[in-house]
C-alpha cells in the first residue's frame, strides 16, 4: 500500500473506532478514537452543544446504544481531506439515539497515531 493510501486507511480506522464504540456503547473504544482534550460541538432542534469530549462519553453511557435498541445504525464516510499530519472527515450517521447526524471530525497525527481532536455535528430527528 502506498503512503497516501496507508494514511487514509489509518484515518478511516480511527473513525471506525468511533463508529464501533458508539454503536455498542463501548466507552473504552470511543476513548481510543479521541484525544483526551478533544472537544465536541453540535446543534439540534433542541440545543447547542459545546463540551469537552467527556460529554459524549457521558451521553453514550447514559443511553442504550443502537446495538441494544435495534436501531438500524449505519455510518458512511462521505469525504476525507488529508494533508501531512492533519485531516478532516465528513460522515453521515443514520439511526443513533433516535436521530440522524452529519459529523465533521478533525484529526491530528500525534506521535504516529491519528486521533480525533474535535467533533462537530448537526442532528436531525428520525421521522
Amino acid at each position: 500500500m502506498n503512503q497516501k493510501n496507508a494514511e487514509l486507511q489509518a484515518i478511516t480506522d480511527t473513525i471506525n473506532l468511533y463508529v464501533y464504540g458508539l454503536h455498542t456503547g463501548d466507552i473504552d473504544t470511543l476513548k481510543k478514537a479521541f484525544h483526551p482534550k478533544a472537544m465536541m460541538y453540535g446543534i439540534s432542534a433542541k440545543a447547542v452543544t459545546i463540551v469537552e469530549i467527556d460529554g459524549l462519553y457521558g451521553f453514550v453511557a447514559a443511553n442504550d446504544p443502537p446495538s441494544k435498541t435495534g436501531e438500524p445504525h449505519q455510518c458512511f464516510i462521505t469525504s476525507i481531506q488529508h494533508a501531512g499530519n492533519a485531516a478532516s472527515v465528513e460522515m453521515v450517521e443514520e439511526s443513533a439515539f433516535g436521530s440522524d447526524y452529519t459529523n465533521y471530525f478533525h484529526l491530528l497525527k500525534i506521535d504516529g497515531k491519528w486521533v480525533i481532536v474535535s467533533k462537530t455535528y448537526n442532528t436531525s430527528l428520525r421521522p
